[in-house]
């Protein structure tokens, strides 16, 4: 069953930020950074241009998927490259699709900042990209986690997750166009996320292909509600804490700011009860080499997530 996300405009940032901290479902403010230098500078030349001696470390997949799960190591799955920015804004803009999709930043290979127990730390390679940023006035800056950039060419694929440091995310859509697809919590079961003690280590990670409507699975993800959106330049989109996602990169150079900020309050849901159990078990270092340990595990984590299956 899928929905349109719901869209509003940004006319009371204030009152917008109070409906924030309790929304339990997807949102889209419209054209909510237009005022940014960004939404009107950014370009894969521009970019390539403000940050000439940038080398950087990005996602390298063997298709358009982003981790790759389709292939059958790890290695392949979690692949890395890296090169000067604009050898990499050189990739993603030109050539044959199927070419461009193969690459994707991210702030898993360099984040752009961070906030840990009061502390700030910034990139210093992209710091001048701040100059073009706005953090919005939708939640207490204080309460700011993380922020990432994105940098994509049509094509690619990023796989069905959630994300599993418990905060709301407002991903800003700076350039170029992305196809999303969201999935409350309630869904853990039909998600199938990679199990405690298989063999992917992606625990957060759903094993269905969204876009393989044959694949293990795909009946339960059909099954699923879902909340779908088209996201425009200049769009902010709100996902909630512990919600899946996926999204399809549709224009021919998409950028993209995400902010994870902790909630007030944390979130309970299937979700959330089922990452308090991986983080406890990473957090105990349990030796995952005894057999009998890891069984143990396993066994907890399929209860955990198929507890609410209907």
């Amino acid at each position: 069953m899928a929905h349109e996300v719901e869209r509003t405009a940004l006319l009371d940032p204030a009152a917008l930020a109070r409906e924030l901290e309790s929304r339990e479902s997807p949102l889209i403010v419209s054209g909510a950074i237009r005022d940014w230098p960004a939404f009107s500078t950014w370009t894969a030349s521009s970019l390539a241009q403000a940050l000439p001696q940038i080398e950087i470390r990005y996602k390298l997949s063997a298709s358009n998927a982003h981790p790759d799960f389709r292939q059958t190591t790890r290695q392949a799955m979690f692949a890395r490259g890296s090169a000067p920015l604009s050898e990499f804004m050189r990739r993603i803009t030109t050539g044959p699709e199927a070419e461009r999709a193969r690459y994707l930043f991210t702030g898993d290979e360099q984040f752009l900042m961070r906030r840990r127990d009061g502390v700030t730390r910034v990139d210093p390679d992209l710091s001048p990209l701040l100059r073009d940023i706005r953090i919005p006035a939708l939640f207490p800056e204080s309460r700011l986690y993380t922020m990432w950039c994105w940098f994509s060419g049509r094509g690619v694929r990023t796989w069905l997750h959630y994300d599993n440091n418990g905060c709301h995310n407002l991903n800003a859509q700076v350039t170029g166009t992305k196809r999303c697809s969201l999935y409350p919590p309630e869904e853990l079961a039909r998600m199938h996320p990679f199990l405690l003690g298989g063999v992917n280590p992606a625990h957060n990670c759903s094993a269905i292909d969204v876009d393989d409507s044959s694949g293990p699975f795909a009946s339960d993800l059909a099954a699923a509600t879902a909340f779908e959106a088209e996201l425009y330049a200049g769009d902010l989109l709100f996902i909630p804490a512990w919600w899946f996602h996926t999204f399809s990169h549709l224009g021919e150079f998409n950028s993209n700011v995400n902010f994870w900020w902790k909630p007030s309050q944390s979130r309970w849901n299937a979700v959330a009860a089922r990452q308090s159990l991986l983080d406890a078990a990473a957090e105990a270092k349990l030796d995952l080499s005894d057999p009998s340990t890891l069984a143990t595990l396993s066994a907890l984590d399929s209860a955990a997530v198929h507890r609410n299956a209907l």
